[in-house]
């Protein structure tokens, strides 16, 4: 299905993955939702959030099958918690960043990258909560993450990708079958490991 921006939820994909009950329980919990806390669910699915929403918040949600588009919400909320389609990861948390100063969304560890957690903390926000966790029947370990605006972390990332610190480039070392320590850029280093090798 197409929604009116043009982003692609595909039958059957990986953007519509149901979270279970007891998890999405475990995130309301650790939002700390207080009386008259306004609360978006962008993605509602079945419910699962926005079902069990405590009754002392303001709830909205979307849902694209409803046509309700969360790239055409506009309200400012104080939270948005919910398990975002990953084929839109890096879109929807832009948008969520523009609409609120707290969210929490579950992500797998491969959505979980340093590139991505610059750029939400580049955008003034932190992590004030992790919780590793593992779903049978997806398809690799999970963390669920409160991120918020203008708040201390509890976790740092390196401001850039490392690379290789003999030629300070991006080589074929530790890649393609090549050694781990051994950079493929450097003749003499190259020239020691085949050493090694022959005796």
């Amino acid at each position: 299905m197409n929604n009116k921006n043009g982003n692609k939820l595909k039958k059957n994909s990986n953007d519509i993955i149901y979270t279970p009950k007891h998890i999405a329980l475990k995130m309301i919990e650790m939002c700390d939702i207080q009386e008259g806390t306004t609360v978006l669910d962008p993605s509602k699915g079945g419910g699962i959030f926005y079902d069990n929403l405590p009754s002392i918040c303001i709830k909205d949600y979307c849902e694209i099958t409803e046509n309700k588009d969360f790239f055409e919400y506009n309200k400012n909320v104080d939270l948005i918690i919910g398990n975002p389609p990953y084929s839109l990861w890096d879109k929807w948390i832009e948008h969520t960043m523009k609409l609120t100063n707290k969210f929490c969304y579950i992500l797998g560890c491969f959505n979980f990258t340093d590139a991505r957690v610059r750029k939400i903390f580049d955008n003034g926000f932190a992590i004030t909560k992790i919780h590793l966790l593992k779903i049978d029947w997806w398809y690799s370990p999970s963390y669920i993450i409160i991120f918020e605006k203008d708040k201390p972390s509890i976790i740092t990332v390196e401001p850039k990708c490392i690379l290789c610190d003999i030629c300070n480039g991006r080589c074929k070392r530790g890649r393609a079958g090549n050694h781990a320590n051994t950079c493929t850029n450097n003749v003499d280093d190259l020239k020691i490991e085949n050493l090694k090798i022959e005796n």
